[in-house]
């Protein structure tokens, strides 16, 4: 799927199924948000019949309003049904440091999807601050 550049009120979308890589970076508060989505879990539906081995989902998501929510948990349990398919999916939400609403945020997105999400600090990319499994 060719990357999409956010803008507001959109994140910037880049999705690889050869490289295995999906990302959503930035603030998503489209009005329509289903219809936004849509496309990129219909992607994500097309490749469950053979989704690649290995997957990295990293969420960079610093602001999402409640008509997004629904649609991340479609995402995120679409990459749960990749699993179960032998994908071996890595899904990392970066948050900026102190912001425990959105460490709670993705404990939740990750209790609702079943797919573990690990929580990193944007601040240091490499070291997780908490990992949230279902």
């Amino acid at each position: 799927m060719p990357a999409q550049v956010g803008s507001n009120p959109t994140p910037r979308v880049d999705f690889d199924g050869e490289l295995g890589l999906l990302r959503l970076e930035g603030e998503s508060h489209p009005e329509e948000a289903a219809l936004f989505y849509a496309p990129l879990i219909l992607w994500l539906d097309a490749l469950i019949v053979m989704p690649p081995a290995s997957v990295v989902l990293e969420l960079r998501l610093t602001y999402f309003n409640a008509a997004t929510r629904p649609q991340l948990v479609a995402l995120l349990r679409r990459l749960k049904k990749w699993t179960l398919r032998g994908a071996a999916v890595r899904a990392t939400w970066y948050v900026d440091p102190g912001d425990e609403d959105m460490v709670d945020v993705a404990g939740d997105l990750a209790a609702m999807s079943g797919l573990a999400i690990r929580v990193a600090n944007t601040a240091i990319e490499e070291t997780p601050m908490l990992d949230i499994a279902v």
